[in-house]
């Protein structure tokens, strides 16, 4: 039986294989579930051209896990065999704990987690996979060893804007346990002598969340736990240059409210080398209700404020679970929440909007205090799990218990005003999976290529990884037909049309970045790698082999997408 633990991301899953994205939402796309096999801890990436990259640890009966890793297309297509591909078939811990799967420009899968390859001791390890299944760092990746410790785990990964990989892990030995650090160039070759580390004498520092900053610094997120027991832990930044010094004369303290021992914040950047993150803390009016705060953490190391802001007001709900989405075209910064009574036996979705600028709550009126309403408190427990820009409006993706552990996974669509509209498709609310079941780790990806894939962890054989994918409109499966080429960013292009166009637009900081070009039927037949200044950009789009017609750019920056329309003019 498998133990549980804090730093665990619980495990789940089971299944037969498919092809492509399902339609039907009683059987969805089955990522792994192999008969008789558990299946469990599914993360995802974006992969290459609209792909995504799913991860996950696998377990036969009698045997250790072992991890394994799929690339699903566009169209979800298995590319890596009907198995996915075997990372590391190296001893694991009995316990799963937590882990990262992240991609890079060139599409490539950066994968940590922890193994006992060198005994009874967990270590942290990492691999680099190409689209191929090539293991680009070696069949056994680079294992993450710090001189000062004798154990590793909870890894988590950023990929700078200069391409190179930082990964940072809870390293334990003699005394206060601390944070390590290393840093890998992208042919997989560490950049630091031995792990930087951050320590403290009197306190533990753990849970560490990098982001990239600049050309190649880095922004840590981590906590701090004092005290006795279970301890008192708060949220503290620091950056770091290119050559692990810090950059701020001390850290800067994210929040004066406390966190609970086993929350694990998830800061998205803010598209200017700084961060945003929500956080489940206490209501300050009481202490027996939970409450969500934002905050925003910039790459000075300037925050809103001491605290936060609260993203709701009152003791009438106690609220957990904040699911964040910055978008830049609107220049708001919105918060999906679950809210509960205050026995928390019933729990509803409210919505609030903010000012990413200055942290003030822009809705008005009631609203400002109890968020719009998206679903209210009952008894069918409605818990958020995500919540995405489709750059026509959100898509939040929900749970509701139909027993005591099974869920449906469902979509509602809202307005950037938190008007809870309806997908065209004419139904208010969209089932993702109807099948009656346990489900936990969800995953949602970035919306891209005209659709949202979520991926979890499902028990409704016995423990397997599903998929399912939705697009604006509310429908299920392979989207097919011309991408809308709606702009989360407006791409400017001129002359256009135009056989060469300059493409005008402004990164937030120096970064290396792929642009992509789609013809109407959303495959990629041109790409151009590209290095971007500081600043406004001029970028030569030169595609000669391409034939005259209609295409769609797209090109990532600062962790969002920039998207314009080109009419190619003959050569």
């Amino acid at each position: 039986m498998k133990k549980l633990l804090p730093s665990l991301l619980f495990s789940a899953c089971v299944l037969t294989a498919q092809a492509q994205w399902t339609n039907n939402a009683a059987l969805n796309t089955a990522v792994q579930d192999l008969a008789g096999v558990t299946e469990a801890t599914p993360m995802s990436a974006p992969g290459p051209t609209g792909g995504t990259w799913v991860s996950w640890f696998e377990q036969a009966p009698g045997s250790s896990y072992i991890m394994r890793v799929q690339l699903l297309d566009r169209n979800g297509n298995k590319t890596l065999g009907p198995n996915g591909l075997l990372v590391s078939a190296n001893p694991q811990s009995t316990a799963l704990y937590r882990y990262d799967l992240k991609s890079d420009a060139a599409g490539n899968a950066i994968l940590a987690f922890q193994d006992t390859r060198s005994g009874s001791n967990t270590q942290c390890v990492v691999y680099k996979i190409s689209p191929s299944g090539t293991q680009l760092w070696g069949a056994n990746g680079i294992q993450l060893l710090d001189p000062a410790a004798t154990s590793g785990l909870a890894p988590a990964i950023a990929v700078l804007n200069s391409g190179n990989v930082v990964v940072a892990w809870n390293s334990s030995g003699t005394g206060r346990p601390a944070v390590a650090i290393q840093k890998f160039s992208p042919a997989g070759t560490a950049l630091w002598a031995t792990p930087m580390r951050l320590q403290d004498a009197s306190a533990s520092i753990e849970r560490p969340k990098p982001l990239p900053t600049g050309t190649d610094d880095v922004l840590l997120h981590y906590v701090r736990r004092s005290g006795a027991g279970l301890g008192v832990s708060t949220m503290f930044a620091q950056r770091f240059d290119a050559s692990g010094t810090a950059v701020w004369a001390s850290p800067t303290a994210v929040s004066d409210k406390a966190i609970g021992f086993a929350f694990f914040p998830e800061p998205i950047s803010d598209g200017l080398g700084g961060y945003f993150v929500a956080f489940n803390s206490g209501n300050p009016a009481s202490a027996s209700l939970g409450d969500v705060y934002v905050q925003r953490v910039r790459q000075d190391g300037s925050t809103w404020s001491t605290s936060g802001t609260p993203a709701l007001a009152g003791t009438a709900t106690a609220r957990f679970d904040g699911r964040l989405q910055y978008v830049p075209s609107q220049n708001e910064l919105y918060v999906a929440l679950t809210v509960t009574n205050t026995s928390q036996s019933q729990s509803g979705i409210a919505f609030q909007r903010l000012n990413p600028n200055t942290g003030a709550v822009l809705s008005t009126g009631p609203q400002a205090s109890t968020g719009v309403e998206v679903f209210g408190i009952d008894a069918s427990l409605y818990s958020a799990q995500a919540l995405r820009d489709t750059g026509a409006g959100l898509i939040v993706v929900y749970t509701q218990n139909t027993s005591a552990l099974n869920r449906l996974l469902a979509a509602t669509r809202l307005s950037y005003s938190g008007a809870t509209g309806t997908f065209p498709t004419g139904s208010g609310n969209i089932i993702l999976s109807s099948a009656a079941s346990e489900k936990l780790n969800y995953s949602a990806l970035p919306y891209a290529s005209n659709q949202l894939v979520v991926v979890w962890a499902d028990r409704r054989t016995d423990d397997g990884i599903y998929a399912q994918t939705i697009n604006d409109s509310g429908q299920l499966g392979v989207i097919t037909g011309t991408r809308t080429g709606y702009p989360a960013l407006p791409l400017t292009l001129v002359p256009n049309p135009g056989a060469a166009p300059v493409l005008q637009l402004s990164a937030g900081q120096a970064q290396a970045a792929t642009l992509l070009v789609h013809d109407v039927a959303g495959r990629v037949v041109h790409q151009q790698a590209v290095v971007l200044p500081a600043g406004p950009s001029r970028i030569l789009l030169a595609a000669p082999a391409l034939a005259a017609g209609l295409y769609t750019i797209e090109l990532s920056i600062d962790g969002f997408t920039w998207r314009g329309r080109w009419v190619k003019a003959q050569n």
